[in-house]
Protein backbone atom coordinates (compact mmCIF):
# COMPACT_ATOMS: atom_id res chain seq x y z
CA UNK A 1 0.00 0.00 0.00
CA UNK A 2 1.47 3.50 -1.02
CA UNK A 3 1.66 6.29 1.68
CA UNK A 4 -0.66 7.80 -0.56
CA UNK A 5 -3.15 5.29 -0.28
CA UNK A 6 -2.59 4.96 3.14
CA UNK A 7 -3.42 8.37 4.02
CA UNK A 8 -6.38 8.91 2.01
CA UNK A 9 -7.74 5.65 3.78
CA UNK A 10 -6.63 7.39 6.80
CA UNK A 11 -9.20 10.62 6.07
CA UNK A 12 -11.66 8.44 4.61
CA UNK A 13 -12.36 6.49 8.21
CA UNK A 14 -12.03 10.17 9.40
CA UNK A 15 -14.78 11.25 7.36
CA UNK A 16 -16.94 8.21 7.88
CA UNK A 17 -16.57 8.87 11.80
CA UNK A 18 -18.15 12.63 11.63
CA UNK A 19 -20.50 11.26 9.63
CA UNK A 20 -21.84 8.89 12.09
CA UNK A 21 -21.02 11.91 14.65
CA UNK A 22 -23.72 13.87 12.54
CA UNK A 23 -26.28 10.98 12.35
CA UNK A 24 -25.96 10.86 16.28
CA UNK A 25 -27.29 14.27 16.40
CA UNK A 26 -29.51 13.75 14.14
CA UNK A 27 -31.35 10.86 16.13
CA UNK A 28 -31.12 13.36 18.89
CA UNK A 29 -32.80 15.75 17.53
CA UNK A 30 -35.09 13.26 16.07
CA UNK A 31 -36.47 12.54 19.01
CA UNK A 32 -36.51 16.05 20.40
CA UNK A 33 -39.06 16.84 17.56
CA UNK A 34 -40.94 13.61 18.61
CA UNK A 35 -41.16 14.98 22.20
CA UNK A 36 -42.02 18.74 21.62
CA UNK A 37 -44.39 17.83 18.83
CA UNK A 38 -45.98 14.87 21.33
CA UNK A 39 -46.49 17.54 23.74
CA UNK A 40 -47.97 20.29 21.73
CA UNK A 41 -50.67 17.18 20.48
CA UNK A 42 -51.42 16.97 24.27
CA UNK A 43 -51.97 20.47 24.44
CA UNK A 44 -54.41 20.82 20.96
CA UNK A 45 -55.97 17.10 22.05
CA UNK A 46 -57.60 18.98 25.53
CA UNK A 47 -58.30 22.41 23.86
CA UNK A 48 -59.77 20.97 20.72
CA UNK A 49 -61.87 17.82 21.15
CA UNK A 50 -63.41 17.96 17.67
CA UNK A 51 -59.91 17.14 16.49
CA UNK A 52 -59.73 13.88 18.55
CA UNK A 53 -59.10 11.31 15.61
CA UNK A 54 -56.16 13.61 13.76
CA UNK A 55 -54.29 14.31 16.68
CA UNK A 56 -54.58 10.42 18.19
CA UNK A 57 -53.71 9.50 14.05
CA UNK A 58 -50.54 11.71 14.20
CA UNK A 59 -49.47 10.59 18.04
CA UNK A 60 -49.47 6.94 16.63
CA UNK A 61 -47.56 8.10 13.97
CA UNK A 62 -44.69 9.27 15.87
CA UNK A 63 -45.01 6.49 18.23
CA UNK A 64 -44.73 3.51 15.37
CA UNK A 65 -42.13 5.32 13.50
CA UNK A 66 -38.26 4.56 14.34
CA UNK A 67 -35.54 6.25 13.30
CA UNK A 68 -35.59 4.74 9.81
CA UNK A 69 -38.90 5.23 9.26
CA UNK A 70 -39.19 8.66 10.68
CA UNK A 71 -40.26 11.04 7.69
CA UNK A 72 -39.92 14.25 8.63
CA UNK A 73 -41.78 15.71 5.75
CA UNK A 74 -44.48 13.57 6.31
CA UNK A 75 -44.92 15.04 9.88
CA UNK A 76 -44.71 18.12 8.71
CA UNK A 77 -47.70 17.93 6.26
CA UNK A 78 -49.59 16.13 9.23
CA UNK A 79 -49.05 19.18 11.05
CA UNK A 80 -49.83 21.48 8.50
CA UNK A 81 -53.11 19.70 7.86
CA UNK A 82 -54.02 19.51 11.46
CA UNK A 83 -53.25 23.14 12.18
CA UNK A 84 -55.42 24.36 8.94
CA UNK A 85 -58.05 22.08 10.55
CA UNK A 86 -57.28 24.49 13.96
CA UNK A 87 -57.71 27.66 12.11
CA UNK A 88 -60.63 26.52 10.67
CA UNK A 89 -62.37 25.92 14.50
CA UNK A 90 -60.65 29.04 15.40
CA UNK A 91 -62.71 30.85 12.26
CA UNK A 92 -65.51 29.73 13.07
CA UNK A 93 -65.57 30.76 17.35
CA UNK A 94 -67.44 34.01 17.92
CA UNK A 95 -65.50 36.98 18.59
CA UNK A 96 -64.10 38.33 21.83
CA UNK A 97 -67.46 40.38 22.46
CA UNK A 98 -69.28 37.21 23.01
CA UNK A 99 -67.35 34.98 25.07
CA UNK A 100 -68.18 30.98 25.17
CA UNK A 101 -66.77 28.04 26.00
CA UNK A 102 -64.43 28.13 22.66
CA UNK A 103 -62.47 30.65 23.88
CA UNK A 104 -61.25 29.00 27.11
CA UNK A 105 -60.08 26.24 25.41
CA UNK A 106 -57.91 28.59 22.65
CA UNK A 107 -56.66 30.42 26.17
CA UNK A 108 -56.08 27.29 27.39
CA UNK A 109 -54.13 26.03 24.63
CA UNK A 110 -51.60 29.06 24.47
CA UNK A 111 -51.12 29.14 27.86
CA UNK A 112 -49.74 25.23 27.90
CA UNK A 113 -47.94 26.56 24.63
CA UNK A 114 -46.69 29.07 26.30
CA UNK A 115 -45.46 26.46 29.70
CA UNK A 116 -43.75 24.17 27.32
CA UNK A 117 -43.16 24.94 23.65
CA UNK A 118 -40.20 27.58 25.04
CA UNK A 119 -38.48 25.07 27.10
CA UNK A 120 -38.20 22.84 24.14
CA UNK A 121 -37.30 24.91 21.62
CA UNK A 122 -34.73 26.27 23.95
CA UNK A 123 -33.46 22.77 24.07
CA UNK A 124 -32.65 22.15 20.35
CA UNK A 125 -29.64 22.54 18.92
CA UNK A 126 -30.28 25.30 16.41
CA UNK A 127 -28.00 26.73 13.63
CA UNK A 128 -26.88 30.23 13.52
CA UNK A 129 -28.85 30.94 10.67
CA UNK A 130 -31.96 29.69 12.57
CA UNK A 131 -31.19 31.12 15.50
CA UNK A 132 -32.98 34.22 15.02
CA UNK A 133 -36.53 32.91 14.26
CA UNK A 134 -36.71 30.52 17.63
CA UNK A 135 -35.93 34.10 19.81
CA UNK A 136 -38.09 35.77 17.86
CA UNK A 137 -41.06 32.89 18.04
CA UNK A 138 -39.94 32.39 21.71
CA UNK A 139 -40.29 35.97 22.53
CA UNK A 140 -44.03 35.99 20.90
CA UNK A 141 -44.47 33.10 23.31
CA UNK A 142 -43.58 34.61 26.54
CA UNK A 143 -44.96 38.02 25.44
CA UNK A 144 -48.61 37.91 27.42
CA UNK A 145 -50.01 40.61 24.63
CA UNK A 146 -49.63 39.10 21.64
CA UNK A 147 -52.49 37.23 20.61
CA UNK A 148 -51.12 35.45 17.32
CA UNK A 149 -53.49 32.02 17.11
CA UNK A 150 -52.60 28.54 18.61
CA UNK A 151 -52.26 27.22 15.34
CA UNK A 152 -49.38 29.87 13.88
CA UNK A 153 -47.54 29.57 16.69
CA UNK A 154 -47.54 25.20 16.26
CA UNK A 155 -46.77 25.94 12.55
CA UNK A 156 -43.73 28.33 13.21
CA UNK A 157 -42.38 25.96 15.79
CA UNK A 158 -42.80 23.29 13.60
CA UNK A 159 -41.60 24.88 10.98
CA UNK A 160 -38.58 26.08 12.92
CA UNK A 161 -37.58 22.26 13.47
CA UNK A 162 -38.02 20.99 10.08
CA UNK A 163 -35.17 23.58 8.29
CA UNK A 164 -33.28 22.46 11.00
CA UNK A 165 -34.12 18.88 10.35
CA UNK A 166 -33.09 19.79 6.74
CA UNK A 167 -30.03 21.38 7.42
CA UNK A 168 -28.71 18.67 9.00
CA UNK A 169 -30.02 16.47 5.90
CA UNK A 170 -28.20 18.68 3.49
CA UNK A 171 -24.79 18.18 5.74
CA UNK A 172 -25.87 14.15 5.80
CA UNK A 173 -25.75 14.39 1.58
CA UNK A 174 -23.14 16.66 1.00
CA UNK A 175 -20.97 13.98 3.16
CA UNK A 176 -22.20 11.25 1.51
CA UNK A 177 -21.67 12.39 -1.34
CA UNK A 178 -17.94 13.25 -0.56
CA UNK A 179 -17.43 9.94 0.67
CA UNK A 180 -18.57 8.23 -2.75
CA UNK A 181 -15.81 10.50 -4.29
CA UNK A 182 -13.26 9.37 -1.74
CA UNK A 183 -14.51 5.62 -2.40
CA UNK A 184 -14.02 6.32 -5.74
CA UNK A 185 -10.67 7.81 -5.09
CA UNK A 186 -9.06 4.82 -3.21
CA UNK A 187 -10.28 2.15 -6.08
CA UNK A 188 -8.29 4.60 -8.60
CA UNK A 189 -5.28 4.76 -6.62
CA UNK A 190 -5.65 0.40 -6.37
CA UNK A 191 -6.32 0.33 -9.73
CA UNK A 192 -3.40 2.39 -10.22
CA UNK A 193 -1.04 0.54 -8.19
CA UNK A 194 -1.89 -2.73 -9.74
CA UNK A 195 -1.15 -0.92 -13.27
CA UNK A 196 2.32 0.17 -11.50
CA UNK A 197 2.64 -3.83 -10.71
CA UNK A 198 1.54 -5.10 -14.07
CA UNK A 199 3.35 -2.88 -15.88
CA UNK A 200 6.59 -3.30 -13.60
CA UNK A 201 6.41 -7.04 -14.68
CA UNK A 202 6.30 -6.28 -17.97
CA UNK A 203 9.24 -3.78 -17.90
CA UNK A 204 11.07 -6.97 -16.07
CA UNK A 205 10.51 -9.45 -18.86
CA UNK A 206 11.02 -6.64 -21.83
CA UNK A 207 14.19 -6.17 -19.63
CA UNK A 208 15.10 -10.21 -19.86
CA UNK A 209 14.22 -10.28 -23.18
CA UNK A 210 16.35 -7.84 -24.54
CA UNK A 211 19.12 -9.12 -22.68
CA UNK A 212 18.35 -12.64 -24.25
CA UNK A 213 18.43 -10.43 -27.46
CA UNK A 214 22.04 -9.01 -26.78
CA UNK A 215 23.19 -12.59 -25.52
CA UNK A 216 21.85 -14.15 -28.63
CA UNK A 217 23.66 -11.86 -30.87
CA UNK A 218 26.93 -11.89 -29.08
CA UNK A 219 26.80 -16.23 -29.44
CA UNK A 220 25.56 -15.41 -32.79
CA UNK A 221 29.25 -13.75 -33.45
CA UNK A 222 31.39 -15.81 -31.92
CA UNK A 223 30.12 -18.40 -34.12
CA UNK A 224 30.58 -16.03 -36.62
CA UNK A 225 34.10 -15.47 -36.00
CA UNK A 226 34.64 -19.37 -36.16
CA UNK A 227 32.94 -19.96 -39.24
CA UNK A 228 33.63 -16.90 -41.27
CA UNK A 229 35.56 -18.15 -44.53
CA UNK A 230 36.64 -14.47 -45.15
CA UNK A 231 37.44 -10.99 -43.46
CA UNK A 232 34.59 -9.69 -46.02
CA UNK A 233 32.04 -12.05 -44.97
CA UNK A 234 32.72 -11.31 -41.40
CA UNK A 235 32.31 -7.89 -41.77
CA UNK A 236 29.26 -8.28 -43.52
CA UNK A 237 27.70 -10.24 -40.47
CA UNK A 238 29.29 -8.91 -37.95
CA UNK A 239 27.25 -5.58 -39.06
CA UNK A 240 23.93 -7.17 -39.63
CA UNK A 241 24.56 -8.72 -35.87
CA UNK A 242 25.32 -5.20 -34.69
CA UNK A 243 22.12 -3.73 -36.55
CA UNK A 244 20.11 -6.21 -34.76
CA UNK A 245 21.62 -5.00 -31.41
CA UNK A 246 21.00 -1.87 -31.71
CA UNK A 247 17.19 -2.37 -32.79
CA UNK A 248 16.75 -4.71 -29.87
CA UNK A 249 17.89 -1.50 -27.98
CA UNK A 250 15.91 0.83 -29.88
CA UNK A 251 12.53 -0.94 -29.78
CA UNK A 252 13.44 -1.78 -25.95
CA UNK A 253 14.36 2.09 -25.66
CA UNK A 254 10.79 3.20 -27.58
CA UNK A 255 8.84 1.16 -25.17
CA UNK A 256 9.84 2.76 -22.14
CA UNK A 257 9.99 6.09 -23.23
CA UNK A 258 5.83 5.62 -24.17
CA UNK A 259 5.58 2.93 -21.13
CA UNK A 260 6.86 5.76 -18.77
CA UNK A 261 5.25 8.66 -20.90
CA UNK A 262 2.13 6.42 -19.73
CA UNK A 263 3.15 6.72 -16.34
CA UNK A 264 3.35 9.99 -16.26
CA UNK A 265 0.15 10.65 -17.95
CA UNK A 266 -1.65 8.27 -14.91
CA UNK A 267 0.12 10.30 -12.38
CA UNK A 268 -0.73 13.81 -13.60
CA UNK A 269 -4.35 12.64 -13.63
CA UNK A 270 -3.99 11.09 -10.35
CA UNK A 271 -2.19 14.14 -8.93
CA UNK A 272 -4.95 15.98 -9.86
CA UNK A 273 -7.67 13.98 -8.49
CA UNK A 274 -5.77 14.23 -5.36
CA UNK A 275 -5.52 18.07 -5.19
CA UNK A 276 -9.35 18.42 -6.09
CA UNK A 277 -9.73 16.05 -3.31
CA UNK A 278 -7.29 17.38 -0.70
CA UNK A 279 -8.70 21.09 -1.34
CA UNK A 280 -12.81 19.15 -1.00
CA UNK A 281 -11.93 17.95 2.03
CA UNK A 282 -10.09 21.24 3.36
CA UNK A 283 -13.56 23.01 2.11
CA UNK A 284 -15.69 20.19 3.70
CA UNK A 285 -13.49 19.60 7.22
CA UNK A 286 -13.99 23.43 7.56
CA UNK A 287 -17.29 23.44 7.26
CA UNK A 288 -18.42 20.22 9.38
CA UNK A 289 -15.77 21.84 12.46
CA UNK A 290 -18.04 25.15 11.91
CA UNK A 291 -21.12 23.18 11.72
CA UNK A 292 -20.20 21.12 14.64
CA UNK A 293 -18.70 24.15 16.75
CA UNK A 294 -22.56 25.97 16.33
CA UNK A 295 -24.41 22.55 16.61
CA UNK A 296 -22.23 22.43 20.33
CA UNK A 297 -22.30 25.97 21.67
CA UNK A 298 -25.15 27.71 23.26
CA UNK A 299 -25.95 30.79 20.05
CA UNK A 300 -26.38 33.42 22.92
CA UNK A 301 -23.80 32.78 25.70
CA UNK A 302 -21.13 31.20 23.51
CA UNK A 303 -20.78 28.17 26.09
CA UNK A 304 -21.47 24.41 25.59
CA UNK A 305 -24.79 23.52 25.02
CA UNK A 306 -26.86 20.20 26.09
CA UNK A 307 -25.53 18.25 23.42
CA UNK A 308 -21.78 18.86 24.37
CA UNK A 309 -23.14 18.51 27.78
CA UNK A 310 -24.64 14.93 26.94
CA UNK A 311 -21.72 13.86 24.90
CA UNK A 312 -19.05 15.20 27.72
CA UNK A 313 -20.25 13.48 30.43
CA UNK A 314 -20.50 9.82 29.06
CA UNK A 315 -16.65 10.84 28.63
CA UNK A 316 -16.29 11.58 32.42
CA UNK A 317 -18.50 8.65 33.85
CA UNK A 318 -15.99 6.50 31.87
CA UNK A 319 -12.74 8.08 32.94
CA UNK A 320 -13.99 8.53 36.48
CA UNK A 321 -14.58 4.86 36.91
CA UNK A 322 -11.12 3.88 34.93
CA UNK A 323 -9.38 5.81 37.02
CA UNK A 324 -11.72 5.65 40.23
CA UNK A 325 -11.59 9.29 40.77
CA UNK A 326 -14.26 11.17 42.08
CA UNK A 327 -16.98 13.08 39.82
CA UNK A 328 -19.80 15.67 40.86
CA UNK A 329 -22.40 17.01 39.18
CA UNK A 330 -23.81 20.92 39.69
CA UNK A 331 -27.13 22.03 38.51
CA UNK A 332 -27.65 25.77 38.72
CA UNK A 333 -30.68 27.85 38.39
CA UNK A 334 -31.37 32.08 38.23
CA UNK A 335 -33.66 32.73 40.75
CA UNK A 336 -36.41 34.66 39.83
CA UNK A 337 -34.73 34.85 36.47
CA UNK A 338 -38.95 35.57 35.14
CA UNK A 339 -38.94 38.18 36.87
CA UNK A 340 -36.21 39.79 35.39
CA UNK A 341 -37.97 39.02 31.98
CA UNK A 342 -40.97 40.27 32.54
CA UNK A 343 -40.06 43.44 34.45
CA UNK A 344 -37.27 44.58 32.31
CA UNK A 345 -37.57 42.80 28.94
CA UNK A 346 -36.06 39.56 27.31
CA UNK A 347 -32.78 41.69 26.10
CA UNK A 348 -32.17 41.68 29.84
CA UNK A 349 -32.51 38.35 30.96
CA UNK A 350 -30.51 38.29 28.20
CA UNK A 351 -27.74 39.98 29.58
CA UNK A 352 -28.01 37.99 32.81
CA UNK A 353 -27.82 35.24 30.98
CA UNK A 354 -24.56 35.60 29.52
CA UNK A 355 -23.29 37.58 33.13
CA UNK A 356 -23.83 34.03 34.55
CA UNK A 357 -22.07 31.91 31.95
CA UNK A 358 -19.12 34.25 32.12
CA UNK A 359 -18.64 33.92 35.69
CA UNK A 360 -19.03 30.35 35.63
CA UNK A 361 -16.85 29.74 32.66
CA UNK A 362 -13.64 32.20 34.47
CA UNK A 363 -13.92 30.38 38.12
CA UNK A 364 -13.99 26.55 37.08
CA UNK A 365 -10.68 24.63 35.97
CA UNK A 366 -9.29 23.57 32.60
CA UNK A 367 -10.75 20.16 33.71
CA UNK A 368 -14.15 21.31 34.62
CA UNK A 369 -17.11 21.68 31.99
CA UNK A 370 -20.31 24.43 32.44
CA UNK A 371 -22.67 24.15 29.97
CA UNK A 372 -26.24 26.64 29.10
CA UNK A 373 -29.05 23.75 29.95
CA UNK A 374 -32.14 25.36 28.67
CA UNK A 375 -33.52 28.58 29.68
CA UNK A 376 -31.95 29.92 33.21
CA UNK A 377 -30.53 26.56 33.82
CA UNK A 378 -26.89 25.64 33.54
CA UNK A 379 -25.12 22.57 34.49
CA UNK A 380 -21.48 21.96 35.57
CA UNK A 381 -19.30 18.80 35.91
CA UNK A 382 -16.18 18.60 38.20
CA UNK A 383 -14.26 15.72 37.73
CA UNK A 384 -11.74 14.51 40.60
CA UNK A 385 -13.49 16.59 43.22
CA UNK A 386 -16.17 14.99 45.37
CA UNK A 387 -19.42 16.44 46.74
CA UNK A 388 -17.28 18.68 49.71
CA UNK A 389 -15.18 19.99 47.44
CA UNK A 390 -17.64 20.75 44.62
CA UNK A 391 -19.31 22.29 47.14
CA UNK A 392 -16.80 24.98 48.17
CA UNK A 393 -16.05 26.05 44.10
CA UNK A 394 -19.66 26.46 44.38
CA UNK A 395 -20.41 29.29 47.08
CA UNK A 396 -17.33 30.65 45.81
CA UNK A 397 -19.24 31.06 42.40
CA UNK A 398 -22.22 31.65 44.21
CA UNK A 399 -20.57 34.45 46.51
CA UNK A 400 -19.03 35.90 43.09
CA UNK A 401 -22.89 36.06 41.32
CA UNK A 402 -24.31 37.28 44.49
CA UNK A 403 -21.94 40.37 44.76
CA UNK A 404 -22.53 41.19 41.07
CA UNK A 405 -24.39 43.91 39.92
CA UNK A 406 -25.16 45.62 35.99
CA UNK A 407 -26.44 47.98 34.58
CA UNK A 408 -29.45 48.11 31.96
CA UNK A 409 -31.10 51.01 31.01
CA UNK A 410 -29.93 53.32 33.53
CA UNK A 411 -31.06 50.58 36.03
CA UNK A 412 -28.95 48.40 38.08
CA UNK A 413 -29.82 45.24 38.45
CA UNK A 414 -28.51 42.37 40.80
CA UNK A 415 -28.36 38.21 40.37
CA UNK A 416 -28.70 35.48 42.75
CA UNK A 417 -28.40 31.88 41.70
CA UNK A 418 -29.28 28.76 43.24
CA UNK A 419 -27.36 25.44 42.82
CA UNK A 420 -27.97 21.41 43.42
CA UNK A 421 -25.28 19.63 43.40
CA UNK A 422 -24.63 15.62 43.91
CA UNK A 423 -21.43 13.01 43.71
CA UNK A 424 -21.68 10.00 40.78
CA UNK A 425 -22.35 6.97 43.34
CA UNK A 426 -20.81 3.56 42.00
CA UNK A 427 -22.88 2.26 39.23
CA UNK A 428 -24.99 4.98 39.27
CA UNK A 429 -27.01 6.59 35.59
CA UNK A 430 -26.91 9.48 34.82
CA UNK A 431 -30.21 10.03 34.75
CA UNK A 432 -30.26 9.28 39.23
CA UNK A 433 -27.73 11.35 39.70
CA UNK A 434 -29.43 14.04 37.58
CA UNK A 435 -32.65 13.59 39.81
CA UNK A 436 -31.18 13.79 43.41
CA UNK A 437 -29.17 17.45 42.00
CA UNK A 438 -32.25 18.07 40.71
CA UNK A 439 -33.96 17.95 44.02
CA UNK A 440 -31.35 19.37 45.83
CA UNK A 441 -31.49 22.57 43.21
CA UNK A 442 -35.35 21.82 44.50
CA UNK A 443 -34.31 21.86 48.43
CA UNK A 444 -32.46 25.20 47.64
CA UNK A 445 -34.89 27.27 46.41
CA UNK A 446 -37.56 25.95 48.60
CA UNK A 447 -35.04 27.55 51.77
CA UNK A 448 -34.81 30.70 50.23
CA UNK A 449 -32.69 30.34 46.89
CA UNK A 450 -28.93 32.08 46.41
CA UNK A 451 -27.98 28.99 48.34
CA UNK A 452 -26.05 25.29 47.54
CA UNK A 453 -27.39 22.49 48.62
CA UNK A 454 -25.98 18.47 48.57
CA UNK A 455 -27.76 15.91 47.56
CA UNK A 456 -28.41 13.00 50.13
Amino acid sequence: MTVQEDDYRQRYNSLLREFTELEDQQDALERLIKNAITRLLFAVDKAYPELNEPVASLRDQLRNADSADFDINAVGQSLGDLGEQIRELEALSPPPAQPNERQRPAADTRAQIQATLPLLLDRIAITEQLEDRRTRLIQTLEDPNDDTLPSILIDRAAGLVNDMRQQIEREKTDLTRFLAQVTQALADIDEHTQHQIVDAEHQRAAREQLNRSVEDQVGSISEDLSNAPDLDTLKSTLNERIERIRSHLSEFHQSEEDRLAKVEQDNQRLRERVISLEKHTRLLQTRLKSSEEKMLRDNLTGIPNRLAFNERIKIEIARSKREEHPLTLAIWDIDHFKRINDEYGHQAGDKALIIVSKTLMKLIREIDMVARFGGEEFVMLLPETDAEGAKVVAERIRNKLARTVFRYQEQKLSITISCGLAQFKPGESIESVFSRADKALYQAKEQGRNQCVLAQ
